[in-house]
């Protein structure tokens, strides 16, 4: 299973873990950096410059 952890860059050089997504959709096809990036726009909020937020693509299976 893939996850994806958001992390919101505060500027010092810190970053905070916003949230984390299971990635669900069967159609490799539909899954963008775009579509990925705009999740982590919702968990972060409006106020948020979307250019401080970052992801980082986990494969779960492989980490057990």
């Amino acid at each position: 299973m893939v996850t994806y952890q958001f992390y919101l860059n505060d500027g010092s050089g810190e970053t905070e873990l916003i949230g984390i997504l299971p990635e669900r959709r069967k159609h490799r096809k539909r899954i963008t950096r775009e579509s990925i990036l705009k999740w982590g726009q919702l968990a972060a909020g409006t106020y948020v410059d979307p250019k401080k937020i970052r992801f980082v693509e986990i494969d779960a299976q492989n980490e057990l």
